[in-house]
């Protein structure tokens, strides 16, 4: 090789490296100067956790990650119902898979919420061999009642209230689903998702009969106004092909499906549940 055509030949190698040293330069200052976010979330069983690292809320952080480019970081931070409701009267908070009624009289009106990011319902859950058949509010009337520590249930609060069903909480769906099978309460209320997944890990088929409760949507709650600007990308998740592959791998969904016999719920041969929007 000529000196002239080495001297091409460093130049060039030299544009290479350098271009190479820049980008990477680019990449790292931008994860540096990525703004931090925590999503706090209550939701503590399958498929939102499933180990101490992974599951839909840690998938729903990455998620977010990559749809904002690296201008944003998002950590999971999992606290109890009742420690969200103190943090909210003292700071911002960014929070996944809940609905505007859950937050009702905590200023739900005023927060932001993003569009719909998985579809879910809350069912009744009881015995198989329990004869008795929970389709409605009213049928829980002189029952005992599970439900987890700081859920509301629609058209079940009120009974509860008037003393017509004695309601039991504890703090997760898995232990809701144990006082079930030992027979401390005669029915529960828990959200499908949580309650199927938790069938199919523990191989309880058979053991339960189950039936709709409510339907509803989950969405990305926002109470700082100066957050608000991460509903750019937080809205397209609901139309997010990557997205809706990583809710079809916990046999949860984004859009709703045709109507199936309650007798098929949690089925070990679907790969999904029943679920409707509001």
């Amino acid at each position: 090789m000529g000196k002239g055509q080495l001297s091409r030949f460093s130049k060039r190698l030299c544009s290479v490296c350098c271009g190479a040293i820049w980008a990477t330069a680019t990449l790292c200052a931008t994860s540096i100067n990525a703004e931090d976010f925590i999503l706090y979330s209550y939701h503590k069983a399958p498929p939102f956790v499933t180990s101490d690292t992974t599951g839909l809320t840690y998938d729903l952080a990455q998620q977010l990650e990559r749809m904002s480019q690296g201008k944003h970081r998002f950590t999971v931070k999992l606290v109890p119902r009742k420690r969200l409701n103190e943090l909210m009267t003292k700071q911002n908070v960014i929070v996944p898979w809940v609905t505007p009624v859950w937050f009702k009289g905590q200023g739900s009106d005023t927060f932001a919420w993003s569009a719909p990011i998985m579809i879910d319902s809350s069912v009744y859950i009881w015995r198989s061999d329990n004869p008795r058949n929970y389709k409605k509010p009213n049928d829980l009337i002189g029952t005992r009642l599970g439900g987890i520590r700081g859920y509301k249930y629609k058209g079940v609060d009120d009974l509860v209230k008037k003393q017509q069903i004695i309601r039991t909480d504890t703090s997760s769906e898995w232990q809701v689903i144990q006082m079930v099978m030992s027979n401390r309460v005669d029915v529960a209320i828990i959200p499908e998702a949580g309650a199927c997944n938790l069938i199919r890990k523990h191989k309880l088929y058979g053991k339960f009969k189950i039936s709709q409760h409510h339907s509803f949507n989950r969405k990305l709650m926002i109470t700082g106004n100066s957050d608000r600007h991460l509903l750019s990308y937080m809205n397209n998740l609901e139309n997010d092909q990557v997205w809706e592959t990583r809710l079809a791998g916990y046999n949860a969904r984004i859009t709703p499906l045709g109507k199936r016999d309650e007798s098929n719920y949690c089925d070990e041969t679907l790969t999904t549940s029943f679920l409707l929007n509001d």
